[in-house]
């Protein structure tokens, strides 16, 4: 139970760490096909990936039939979460709370659309990782992912309103 915790707050923290930009062998920046940076791909609304960060918890809890009981709220929480990130910022918007972090780049690697960085938040300085492919960010830290599907702004103004209330957890409320 208390590794599932850890793990909840691990991912809070993740979701805090947006990539930003990547560099050909020229030093030129690297663009998409609709010639975006990795930074401009990264920008915008994201939500969990429900079936990826699922399959994370259930891993996580083994066995443990007393953490098993927490699959209720963390599927509530998932349903909920929306994650902005702007240029230089990322907010989680989760379970009652938002939580703001700052990045400075320290690495990138356009050819595996992944980013090292420094983040910035109430807990100090740490680095981590991330990976954006399409519609898709994964952010990591030590053993930790938080996978991320691209969401509208419509779709983050609901998760971001449902995210300032406690989860409702089905056979609790």
């Amino acid at each position: 139970m208390r590794n599932l915790i850890t793990t909840i707050g691990a991912i809070t923290s993740l979701a805090l760490m947006p990539a930003s930009y990547g560099q050909d062998k020229k030093g030129d920046t690297v663009k998409d096909a609709k010639g975006k940076t990795l930074e401009e791909q990264m920008i915008g609304y994201w939500a969990p990936d429900p079936e990826a960060m699922m399959a994370q918890f259930m891993k996580e809890i083994g066995d443990d039939p007393s953490a098993a009981l927490m699959i209720p709220m963390i599927k509530a929480m998932l349903e909920n979460m929306a994650v902005e990130v702007t240029k230089d910022k990322v907010t989680i918007y989760a379970m009652g709370d938002a939580q703001t972090s700052t990045y400075t780049v320290t690495k990138a690697d356009p050819k595996t659309s992944t980013v090292t960085m420094t983040v910035k938040d109430d807990d100090g300085e740490s680095e981590g990782t991330a990976v954006i492919k399409g519609k898709k960010l994964t952010l990591s830290k030590d053993e930790d992912d938080l996978a991320l599907n691209s969401i509208s702004k419509a779709e983050f103004e609901k998760r971001k309103a449902a995210a300032k209330q406690p989860p409702v957890i089905p056979g609790l409320e």
